[in-house]
């Protein structure tokens, strides 16, 4: 039926953590379909004139790859790592406007667009495409849409899966000279840049040596967990930790501001002082990361810094990576139903697994 088990099955040969079993119960085979039918057949319209491509050969000097869709921090860091893969060739990126800071000053996208007006096609050999959506398409001019064209997710559909894995094994599918599984496992992260700058500024604030980190609040209320601070009352009696340094963002500042004043000697506030970039910094300098699932998450596996992390519904695996010891607690029906005790459970094994 035109390709339709292209929603569900990878397109390489290696299995990643996908929860495709979960999917069809939560999806009904109806809806699923009519979904694949609609972009089916605005992608065969709109591409109709690009030559979809098997391989990424030396004649793809120029690559505009299009990142428009998943906007999370986290969903484009895992989306666009495997770049890493690419690096002999000069690579562009066009994505959303509250994403694209966090590639500035990266080693291999020369240019990072957020209009797909500054992109001209003349200067492209290919054009990597995340998937056949319609929002991913329908915003890229009649240039640029008959370029030739390979896509990362094409029409795969699984709500969770696990996006690194699936970027790495996707993008060594198209190379020439392969990577095998086992080689792919050890390199798979995530890749974001540090600068220089990004380094000296997180240096002046004269952070404490042997530190833990923990991020506070969340982007969705889903994933808010609310007792840091008993964890916090037990890292510090059960003398886990010296030093705590709190990080997140806006949302969050009158919950660390509360946190800090029970310990304003043992507790360094950074949330919203800082930038992503730079929070990776920190969280590179620390022993360990405590977080929910987010953003953050992911940077600590792109500085390779132990996470101990907290899941509401998404299974870990389809976040964790092999390369970065973690520990994990889920709750399916609320994240705040997580025991503090386990959780302090999990930091004392991560802390001993590492050591």
């Amino acid at each position: 039926m035109l390709g339709f088990y292209r929603t569900y099955t990878t397109p390489f040969k290696e299995e990643i953590p996908a929860l495709v079993e979960d999917f069809f119960l939560r999806v009904p085979f109806f809806k699923r379909f009519l979904r694949f039918f609609g972009r089916y057949l605005y992608t065969e319209i709109s591409l109709r004139k690009s030559k979809k491509l098997e391989k990424i050969t030396a004649q793809h000097k120029r690559i505009l790859w299009i990142q428009w869709v998943d906007s999370y921090l986290g969903d484009s860091l895992m989306d666009l790592s495997s770049r890493i893969l690419l690096q002999d060739k000069e690579i562009d990126l066009l994505t959303k406007e509250n994403v694209a800071n966090i590639y500035q000053n990266d080693t291999i996208f020369k240019h990072i667009f957020t209009n797909p007006e500054q992109c001209n096609s003349n200067q492209y050999d290919l054009l990597i495409i995340d998937s056949y959506r319609h929002r991913s398409l329908k915003v890229l001019g009649k240039d640029l849409l008959q370029l030739p064209h390979i896509t990362l997710y094409g029409y795969y559909n699984v709500n969770d899966f696990n996006r690194l894995y699936f970027s790495f094994f996707r993008i060594n599918q198209l190379l020439p000279t392969k990577y095998s599984e086992n080689n792919i496992y050890k390199i798979a992260k995530p890749l974001l840049p540090i600068t220089q700058q990004d380094e000296a500024i997180v240096s002046s604030f004269n952070l404490p040596n042997n530190f833990i980190t923990i991020v506070i609040g969340a982007a969705n209320i889903e994933r808010n967990f609310n007792q840091w601070d008993a964890v916090i009352d037990k890292i510090f009696t059960q003398h886990i930790a010296n030093n705590i340094v709190l990080v997140g963002a806006k949302n969050s500042i009158i919950e660390a501001e509360k946190i800090q004043s029970n310990y304003p000697n043992k507790i360094i506030n950074m949330v919203d002082r800082i930038s992503f970039n730079q929070t990776a910094q920190v969280i590179k300098k620390s022993r360990l990361l405590i977080c929910a699932d987010g953003g953050l998450l992911h940077a600590a596996n792109a500085v390779k810094t132990p996470v101990m992390a907290l899941f509401y519904y998404i299974e870990p695996m389809v976040r964790l990576i092999k390369i970065n010891p973690s520990y994990s607690l889920l709750d399916k029906n609320d994240i705040n139903n997580i025991s503090v005790i386990n959780i302090i459970e999990k930091i004392k094994k991560l802390e001993n697994k590492t050591r």
